[in-house]
């Protein structure tokens, strides 16, 4: 299912956000308890201590909530939600620091209205560089802030406290403008990754599939297939190899021109992805050639999935130039062996076993007959081709 590119972005912002925030964990915590010592040259030490407390909890709380949404592997959809939890527990955060104006706070004392003022525009510059990733949850941590640096000097009205409101208001405006700014570069930037992940991801796509059937190409099945042989060897499970070939595809071609042969293979594939298991790979060799791995398959199983293909290929309803034809396959089965130590033994065998199909008359399965211990492991004897 496609999602919206915006809310791709989004969530990538409210990350980034978060990642900034987690440094908190270590500075946070150091800030509040000089913060308080500073406090008690005006306010009981009981209360600096109480305010601290309370602090240090709100700290360890917002942590929980950024290492909750790291590891909840949250989705597009998931960002409001998340975003309005990490502005609560981040918002608790910035209340409990502009709390100070209404309690720590010395009337008629200039070094408590300077050391206060200090700590607030500390805080809305630290709040501008760190939180400017994602721009609501910006605009949400300076609400409490902004409005103790501006409220602060106006609950003793004079002109110097008048002055202090008014700097305060240019130097909150002008934080938010040059973060919102750093918010428009690092969008960019965000934006470029995005883009390049989805070419790093079409490109991929196209060196790993066969343009005119969707199917994973040889060099891709082939690396496959050997993983999953090692697997197996390691594991002592079951393995089958199938070799699916059109019958007289090149006087398709030959009769009816290229393009109708490309109709035909669509057609075909169509018809055998449907009736594949999940966990199966179909790749195409080449031509009118198809490799079908079975992981952990027995040859019984093996046996009756490629009757169902041919089945299913032969069904397809076909008209070339007003003409109906019927296009058939032939395949070979093939089960892994103590002996098969790379694929092209096990790809031979195989193929050996589609070409007796071929010579036998096509539009029919052959498989190699195995020993008994092709159905519990991997088998260790000479197989011959058995027509099915």
């Amino acid at each position: 299912m496609m999602t919206d590119p915006r809310a791709d972005i989004r969530l990538a912002q409210l990350h980034l956000y978060v990642d900034i925030h987690l440094h908190d964990r270590y500075l946070a915590p150091l800030l509040t308890l000089v913060v308080a010592a500073m406090l008690t040259n005006w306010v009981p030490v009981s209360w600096a201590a109480i305010w601290a407390g309370f602090e240090l909890l709100i700290i360890a709380n917002y942590i929980r909530v950024y290492r909750a949404f790291k590891r909840s592997q949250a989705g597009a959809s998931d960002e409001p939600h998340w975003a309005r939890r990490i502005a609560l527990a981040h918002g608790a955060h910035m209340l409990a620091w502009s709390s100070l104006v209404f309690w720590a706070w010395q009337h008629d004392n200039f070094a408590s209205l300077v050391f206060i003022m200090l700590v607030h525009i500390a805080l809305i510059a630290l709040t501008t560089s760190m939180s400017n990733a994602h721009l609501r949850t910006l605009e949400r941590d300076m609400v409490f802030p902004v409005l103790a640096l501006l409220g602060l000097p106006l609950l003793e009205l004079s002109w110097f406290n008048i002055g202090l409101s008014l700097l305060g208001l240019g130097f909150s405006v002008l934080m938010l403008l040059v973060a919102r700014q750093i918010n428009t570069y690092s969008t960019e930037a965000l934006q470029l990754r995005q883009r390049n992940e989805i070419l790093i991801r079409e490109l991929e796509l196209q060196a790993s599939r066969d343009a005119l059937t969707g199917l994973v190409n040889r060099r891709y099945f082939l690396a496959e297939a050997n993983q999953q042989l090692q697997a197996a060897h390691r594991s002592c499970h079951v393995l089958a190899l199938l070799i699916i070939d059109l019958d007289h595809f090149k006087q398709i071609n030959d009769q009816y021109g290229h393009l109708a042969g490309d109709e035909v293979l669509g057609a075909v594939v169509d018809a055998l992805k449907r009736n594949l298991r999940t966990g199966d790979c179909l790749g195409r060799l080449g031509g009118e050639e198809f490799a079908l791995l079975m992981p952990e398959t027995t040859q019984a199983e093996a046996t009756e999935t490629a009757e169902r293909l041919r089945q299913a290929a032969a069904a397809v309803p076909l008209t070339l130039q007003g003409q109906a034809i019927c296009q058939t396959v032939s395949i070979g089965i093939a089960l892994l062996q103590k002996e098969d130590t790379s694929l092209s033994s096990l790809m031979h065998r195989a193929d050996l076993a589609m070409y007796a199909a071929k010579t036998q008359g096509r539009n029919r399965v052959v498989c190699e007959l195995p020993t008994p211990a092709a159905e519990g492991s991997s088998p260790n004897a000479e197989t011959a081709p058995l027509a099915v």
